[in-house]
């Protein structure tokens, strides 16, 4: 049922939605939470291809659930690249690529080459919408690389075009190249009306008025593409498009009677339900200057006199709309007025009473609404109030516990370490008549012992901070992880991430991702961590993985956790634990900068 789902989906949703639902049915004879999740996310896709957001959110929502619960690895990957996509066309951008970062994170744990062509090409749409054609063509190379490895043809297909698309402007022969590759897939498919298609956007990369060798390659790809149509329904519509491009063709090579006909012809062929009106302005803004340039300036004023009207007749429909909109209400309102006439005299009396008191009323509501809204200020005035001493509270006791760091550092340094130093000079002039090897074991101790109360030194001290980079400091936090025997991968993109961060969000920075290795190292049994720091403009995305033996979230409510989301409040970041038994946990910080 979930395979012929999948096939249907996209050509005929009433078959898709009989396929969910006897899925569904068959789950609910065994209650299997794992099969209710993938259930729950085919019923996500058949809302959100219908246009229903709402459902989809809901359904979405209760496949989360027994997504995490189940460690439905495939299943966390789809949802969060549907919400994803949902931002994306809500216009939230920053909040898709969050979700796209998500998606990539669970996709890793189980890869698949077929889902990373899918997320890619989410990706190069959103890099491309928001204006980095660069980063939006990798990722559609990206997609084309992984859609090969998974025999997606019709994705490989489709990523060529987009390639093709965005380079255009600047590469016409490569973009011709990512063409004719997406051709060959469309004959391997045979599939016409992608090969028509094709065919004709390549007429378009060619068409050029100041360079006539590339104008015949137009027209070759154009005759192309008409031979294609004689093999495709709906030729009318096509037509148009086909007419249209002849046109442009021979208006490039100055042979204004050939260019006429076919600009005559498009304009024969458009049709109004199934062409948009834009078109129709083109078509007669192309005829004006083809009439012009062959000096029938009858014909060019004609259809200049058409151009302009149609113009006019789109603005005059939506003022139409406007001035019948304003005549009905002037005629409500005239025969309000005639009505109040006639029983004026009559009324009078009782309006000017009903006046009085809707004055007083009025006033009344104004003072009863100006005591609200005074005592709602007030009250929200003293939660802001009660927040901030909560926040000057906390910073207080971080303060605190900073300088007393710096002075344990100061006095381990001081005094412990300098003691250690004084008799391991004494042990060494000592040793220099005795030649004791006892002693030469007790001396490398003490040294031993000596370079831990620096590193803790280090630790503690705030000025070791401030001379790092964040950067520098995540790679001596992976060292300490290395040094107990738990490989550390740390990775920044892009690699100068966090460098504009302020002094204050560092420290912090730095002190909850040291306590999250502390609880590793303690608990986890973990042999491996990774963690990435990832920013796109002014969003920031920490993503830190063990594979260690998780924990249950509802028993955790330690110091460590507790000093974490007070520093997490400082500046304001949001914090999600995900634990799966026996398969590690991931914890997620994302905040603004």
């Amino acid at each position: 049922m979930f395979e012929k789902f999948s096939a249907v989906i996209n050509k005929d949703s009433d078959s898709a939605y009989y396929y969910c639902k006897q899925a569904y049915k068959l789950n609910n004879k065994i209650g299997n939470d794992y099969y209710a999740s993938r259930c729950l996310i085919l019923y996500a896709s058949y809302y959100y291809n219908l246009g229903n957001n709402s459902k989809c959110r809901k359904y979405i929502d209760q496949a989360l659930i027994l997504a995490k619960k189940t460690g439905n690895i495939i299943a966390l990957y789809r949802i969060y690249n549907l919400k994803g996509i949902m931002f994306f066309e809500a216009g939230e951008y920053d909040k898709a690529f969050n979700e796209y970062q998500k998606a990539l994170f669970y996709l890793k744990k189980k890869p698949d080459n077929k889902y990373y062509g899918i997320l890619h090409y989410s990706f190069g749409n959103l890099f491309l919408i928001k204006g980095d054609t660069i980063s939006g063509i990798k990722n559609y190379k990206l997609t084309s690389k992984y859609s090969i490895l998974a025999k997606d043809t019709a994705r490989i297909l489709s990523s060529y075009i987009l390639i093709a698309n965005a380079i255009q402007s600047k590469d016409h022969q490569k973009a011709n190249d990512y063409y004719e590759k997406a051709y060959r897939l469309a004959q391997l498919t045979k599939d016409r009306q992608e090969q028509f298609d094709i065919r004709f956007n390549q007429s378009n990369n060619f068409l050029d008025p100041n360079n006539q060798s590339r104008n015949e390659k137009a027209l070759s790809y154009l005759k192309a593409a008409e031979k294609l149509l004689k093999q495709l329904d709906g030729k009318d519509l096509y037509n148009f498009y086909l007419y249209f491009n002849y046109g442009a063709y021979y208006m490039n090579k100055n042979d204004f009677q050939n260019a006429i006909k076919h600009y005559e012809l498009a304009y024969k062929a458009y049709d109004a339900e199934r062409i948009p009106i834009d078109q129709k302005l083109n078509i007669l803004k192309s005829l004006v200057n083809v009439y012009k340039k062959d000096n029938n300036f009858q014909k060019s004023y004609e259809y200049q006199s058409l151009f302009y009207k149609l113009k006019d007749s789109l603005f005059t429909i939506e003022k139409e709309k406007n001035y019948n909109h304003l005549l009905a209400k002037y005629e409500v309102g005239k025969k309000n007025n005639q009505i109040q006439l006639l029983s004026k005299e009559n009324e009078l009396q009782k309006v000017r009473k009903t006046k009085l008191y809707f004055i007083l009323g009025l006033l009344v509501i104004l003072l009863l609404l100006g005591f609200f809204l005074y005592k709602n200020k007030l009250k929200s005035q003293q939660k802001l109030n009660k927040k901030q001493l909560e926040l000057n509270k906390t910073r207080d006791i971080l303060e605190g516990q900073n300088k007393e760091r710096n002075r344990l550092a100061k006095e381990l340094h001081d005094s412990v370490a300098g003691s250690l130093a004084g008799i391991n000079f004494m042990l060494d002039k000592e040793n220099d008549v005795l030649q004791n090897d006892n002693l030469s074991v007790i001396q490398r101790h003490i040294n031993t012992l000596h370079e831990e109360i620096r590193e803790i030194t280090h630790d503690l001290s705030n000025h070791f901070l401030m001379e790092k980079t964040f950067y520098q400091l995540m790679q001596h936090l992976a060292k300490r992880n290395r040094e107990n025997g738990i490989l550390t991968d740390i990775l920044f993109f892009p690699e100068n991430a966090l460098t504009r961060i302020n002094e204050e969000t560092k420290n912090h920075l730095y002190r909850i991702i040291q306590e999250l290795f502390t609880n590793i190292r303690k608990h986890a049994n973990a042999t491996r961590v990774q963690m990435s720091v990832t920013q796109h403009e002014n969003s920031i995305c920490i993503m830190i993985e063990d594979n260690g033996q998780g924990f249950d979230k509802n028993k955790t409510g330690g110091i460590g956790l507790k000093n974490i989301k007070e520093r997490l409040k400082i500046f304001k970041a949001h914090l999600e634990i995900d634990s799966f038994p026996n398969n590690g946990t991931t914890v997620t910080i994302t905040f603004r900068i």
